[in-house]
């Protein structure tokens, strides 16, 4: 174990020590990560100390900052960090261009808001850089934070270049500091011309811009890409995207040829550059046919509520890519296997694409490049959805600041679709679409709950990374999935239904697990006798049986919106539990019950304890 000695009559050595117990012993907490810069931190007034800055070796390190993102490239801004999950600290360190009389302001909101953000504001002052923890309230107005719990540990500021290191806990039971979490954090951040002055609203020469990001990921190694990978691409081939609002664009081609079984390893979605804002998310399937057997070609708009009768066998998703999500790497247990004399070639790429504006002339070739080993993997890995089916049976009233969708994986489906040993999740990929807040998996097992599946507290349709989960997650033959998507109708005045386009709603979380197995698909809606009796007690047009139709003749008062909210969390359902052919399991799937929760998981505690950060004035 090494340590840095720091004395403010001697300068920097390092030293070598054995035992923790001299860093306590001197009264300093160890954590923060070493300057590269000490001359300001090597006083207390005229008090010469010897300080020793801890460096532990599974800990933090001139190499923390495991992870980088580009926040602004006009000024250089970049942000990188690291995290300790011993410690519960997350480590930053923001680099930029900032001239002189410029500050730099950072933080985080719920949504991406400059009102009730956690700010750190970063000032220069003859070469040397100062930080203060505020907040913005509801107006705007910047206010200091009573408790400044973000530490700075080092900062420089020379040839117009910023250079700051500071870090924080994750939840620093502050309740005007924003807690870090597992999910999407919205990261706002502007180079300000002058200091922000506590008390008064931000300028408005603030330009304040937005990244989201997960903060905390989950400290897992790289799996092992073996010295034979390639790689191989299926995008649309130079399509027109039309002139709608919403297409889902579909093309059946072929994998390359394979006379034996390889694997998938790793896939990334490919986006046509400047298309970013039309392709919202792709999915590849793959046809369940005889090898020998040849699949219709197609290439066009594909039908909103279904598949051809030739491409019903193209159902099995082998890959997917959503808004903000980057490359998914499949754990060493596991692979998506191709290839081989016993599997089809044919696969159905599906690209949504969303063009609000009606743009014409626009070219498309977006779609997803996998990576490929013939180094088999233990097990085959697979895709399945859970949620909500896509359908307008499910809705969400207006003017609802938080309405919850719930969708079911049932244990009549699992016990009789899961092999016996179960599989294992390791990654999953939530989904909506505009009006989507928050979204979240329980698990449960005989009605008791277990650690959730996913959960992401500040979900943005904008940012749908496939996030790998901490550990595996076991689902067992006989358990319960529920996915839940807390949606906000607040700016908008009429219903909004479930279904394909952008302005309807979709709750999905596609799970990557292992062994592969034939259950594609598990998910639910309400039963139509529920959701019709519904309709005549909420006084729906009774002149038609479209459903739409009768959703928006509903009066949604508040009494109306509550009473379709305990429909759909208590109501009996309709279950899709299908094979990856989409053939339903046997079974009577119409009408279920939900599944019955005897012991709900109480919530964890936030660890907030009372912690003093480590400062050196």
């Amino acid at each position: 174990m090494n340590c840095i000695i720091l004395n403010s009559n001697i300068g920097l050595t390092v030293g070598s020590i054995t035992n923790f117990k001299c860093v306590l012993s001197l009264g300093i907490k160890p954590g923060p990560p070493p300057s590269l810069s000490f001359s300001s931190m090597a006083t207390f007034s005229s008090v010469s100390i010897t300080l020793l800055v801890f460096f532990a070796q599974t800990g933090t390190s001139l190499e923390i900052f495991k992870y980088k993102v580009e926040l602004d490239v006009n000024t250089n801004l970049v942000l990188r960090w690291g995290i300790d999950y011993n410690m519960a600290r997350i480590y930053f360190e923001l680099s930029a261009t900032v001239l002189p009389g410029q500050g730099l302001m950072f933080g985080f909101s719920d949504y991406g808001d400059v009102t009730g953000a956690d700010l750190a504001v970063l000032g220069t002052h003859f070469g040397k850089v100062n930080l203060k923890d505020c907040w913005t309230d509801k107006n705007g107005i910047l206010r200091m934070d009573f408790r400044q719990n973000y530490a700075l540990t080092s900062g420089e500021w020379r040839n117009n270049k910023l250079l700051a290191r500071f870090h924080r806990r994750f939840d620093t039971c502050d309740p005007m500091d924003y807690a870090i979490d597992t999910g999407t954090t919205h990261v706002i951040f502007a180079v300000t011309q002058g200091p922000l002055q506590p008390g008064q609203q931000l300028p408005s020469s603030v330009k304040v811009g937005l990244q989201r990001v997960q903060l905390l990921k989950p400290d897992l190694p790289q799996p092992d890409i073996p010295p034979d990978t390639w790689s191989f691409d299926i995008l649309n081939p130079n399509i027109t995207i039309p002139a709608r609002d919403t297409t889902y664009w579909w093309y059946v081609t072929q994998l390359p040829q394979l006379p034996t079984k390889n694997h998938i390893i790793q896939y990334e979605g490919v986006i046509t550059k400047g298309n970013e804002e039309f392709v919202h998310h792709i999915e590849v399937f793959h046809c369940q046919v005889d090898p020998l057997v040849k699949v219709t070609s197609y290439n066009g708009p594909g039908m909103a509520e279904g598949k051809s009768p030739e491409l019903e066998a193209c159902r099995e998703v082998i890959g997917a890519w959503a808004m903000g999500a980057s490359a998914i790497y499949l754990p060493n247990e596991a692979g998506t296997a191709i290839g081989g004399p016993h599997l089809s070639r044919y696969v159905l790429l599906e690209v949504h694409l969303n063009n609000p504006k009606l743009k014409t002339g626009v070219k498309d070739s977006s779609g997803i490049r996998f990576r490929v080993t013939r180094h088999l993997r233990p097990y085959d890995s697979g895709i399945m959805e859970l949620g909500l089916e896509y359908t307008n049976k499910m809705a969400i009233p207006p003017g609802q600041n938080a309405f919850t969708l719930p969708g079911y994986c049932i244990p009549e489906c699992t016990s009789i679709a899961l092999p016996p040993s179960g599989i294992r999740i390791y990654a999953s990929q939530l989904h909506t679409h505009l009006t989507g807040k928050k979204v979240f998996t329980k698990h449960f097992r005989a009605g008791i709950e277990l650690p959730e599946l996913n959960r992401d507290n500040h979900y943005s349709p904008h940012f749908q990374e496939i996030r790998t989960l901490p550990r595996h997650v076991h689902v067992l033959p006989g358990d319960a999935l529920l996915t839940s998507c807390v949606d906000s109708t607040a700016n908008r005045s009429s219903i909004t239904l479930g279904g394909f386009s952008i302005r309807e709603e979709m709750c999905v979380n596609y799970v990557h697990y292992y062994p592969r197995c034939q259950l594609e698909v598990c998910k639910s809606s309400v039963a139509d006798h529920s959701l019709h009796r519904f309709f005549q007690l909420a006084n729906a047009t009774q002149n038609s049986d479209d459903v739409a139709e009768r959703y928006q003749s509903v009066d949604w008062t508040p009494s109306k919106v509550a009473s379709l909210q305990k429909l759909y969390q208590h109501a009996p359902i309709s279950m899709q539990c299908n094979t990856s052919s989409g053939v339903r399991f046997p079974g009577y799937w119409s009408t279920k019950s939900v599944p019955r929760i005897l012991l709900p998981r109480k919530s964890a505690s936030t660890g907030c304890v009372k912690d003093i950060p480590w400062v050196i004035p």
